[in-house]
């Protein structure tokens, strides 16, 4: 063998070391480190790796989603409603998917598509727009953001795309708003989307939904309609609470984190080259992580707090109604890269047919891209409460029964007014611990981030 031959072999291959390293970086495997340190409760780092990934993709939906998230765990709701706003405007750039992206997945890969996110996820961003306008003082651009998103999920028109948890946070800001009839309407809206969406998510009405529409349906003197949904929900006995000289504490805790997709190699035959060929696609390989328990202590007094969202169930009946046109998919681009390498074997030889191997190879990927930032579940809380300060602790309980942390919050309750705690768990809070003394000086504790 020649050495010229020799050195253009060494090239191809070297080709296809590249190539290959480069192409088996998923993004899932981007964007673990920024989950890792979600997981250390270090939501400060996990925002530098978020904004990273934003440099590089910076009208990104997916990379939008996750910095807009970290901004408002890092208190920048400001900046969080930027990034939030260019999701937005991305999402309807795209809401047609072109027919070139598609002709172009068919010879690279999913991630050619631009990605837009799960109707679920969609609908959350105007969540989150909602819920920083309000930690801002705005109330009329959440009003905004939650009748957009009212729209959105009308337009669509199917039963199983609704967002429930949307729906009944509409409800409750409604009704911060004043807008009774709104609000009641939200909730009507809210018991209908658990029920149609049931199999999603495999969350029942919760009883605190029942609850705010049957009291609402009462202060509104709708009573055949009040009856009507005491029968349907079985709360025969049930009473509206007194409020009289009372205000209201809504909290909403986002527990865990969003289930990450991962790559899924496997073998299938391919009738069409009478050959086994290999095929990548997304996966949630692992069962839903089980969550630690969460109790609401207000003034030594224990409150329910009830999951109003499973977005574990939801990203992972978004991933399996779409399997069937992704595995599709993903085995005609075999079939075609398999093709173009024999192709290429017979204009170029041996040295054509690896240089595309390298090309087939480098590009081969499962798309991974998802919303990751997302909690696992959200929990909810309503507490009715004598006008004055309270002590709230939302205390979160580990397997063993203990309590592994415990967030503290003191709150002013107005009579006739709403107030709102927002808080997101994924681990205990770092402690400020004091370091050994390094040259005679004690060193500085490690900083607690903002959450």
């Amino acid at each position: 063998m020649s050495i010229r031959l020799l050195g253009r072999m060494g090239a191809v291959l070297a080709a296809l070391a590249i190539l290959t390293l480069q192409g088996c970086a998923t993004s899932a495997d981007k964007t673990r480190g920024m989950r890792q340190m979600m997981e250390l409760n270090r939501n400060d780092l996990a925002l530098i790796e978020a904004e990273k990934h934003l440099a590089s993709e910076v009208e990104g939906v997916m990379e939008n989603m996750n910095v807009g998230l970290l901004r408002r765990l890092n208190k920048d709701y400001k900046g969080s409603n930027e990034a939030f706003e260019l999701a937005k405007e991305k999402i309807s750039e795209l809401y047609t998917t072109s027919i070139s992206q598609q002709a172009g997945a068919a010879v690279t890969n999913d991630e050619s598509i631009d990605f837009q996110g799960y109707k679920f996820e969609q609908v959350l961003v105007h969540l989150y727009m909602a819920a920083n306008y309000l930690s801002m003082g705005d109330i009329d651009s959440s009003r905004v953001e939650l009748l957009q998103s009212q729209v959105k999920m009308d337009e669509w028109g199917e039963p199983k795309d609704e967002t429930p948890f949307m729906r009944y946070f509409s409800g409750i800001m409604f009704e911060m708003l004043g807008e009774e009839d709104t609000a009641t309407v939200s909730y009507r809206k809210a018991v209908d989307a658990y029920r149609n969406t049931k199999e999603k998510h495999g969350l029942n009405v919760p009883k605190t939904l029942k609850h705010d529409l049957l009291r609402m349906l009462a202060r509104m003197k709708l009573w055949g309609e009040y009856k009507d949904y005491k029968k349907q929900f079985g709360l025969s006995k049930y009473k509206a609470p007194k409020t009289k000289g009372k205000g209201e504490l809504v909290v909403v805790f986002g527990n865990g984190l969003a289930p990450q997709r991962e790559e899924k190699v496997f073998q299938t035959f391919s009738s069409a080259l009478a050959l086994n060929i290999k095929v990548a696609v997304p996966d949630y390989p692992n069962p839903p992580v089980v969550l630690n328990k969460v109790r609401l202590n207000i003034d030594g007094k224990y409150y329910p707090l009830e999951i109003v969202s499973n977005i574990d169930g939801l990203a992972r009946a978004a991933l399996a109604e779409d399997m069937p046109i992704i595995t599709t998919r993903a085995i005609a681009r075999a079939v075609i890269k398999k093709k173009a390498e024999e192709e290429a074997g017979n204009q170029g030889g041996f040295l054509g047919q690896l240089a595309m191997m390298a090309v087939n190879q480098g590009t081969e990927i499962a798309d991974t891209r998802c919303w990751n930032t997302l909690p696992q579940e959200f929990k909810l809380a309503r507490v009715f409460l004598p006008q004055g300060k309270h002590k709230v602790l939302i205390e979160v309980v580990g397997p063993t029964g203990a309590v592994v942390d415990t967030i503290t919050r003191n709150v002013s309750i107005k009579a006739g007014a709403k107030s709102v705690v927002s808080k997101r768990w994924t681990a205990p809070e770092p402690k400020a611990v004091p370091m050994q003394p390094v040259g005679g000086q004690a060193a500085a504790p490690a900083a607690t981030p903002a959450t």
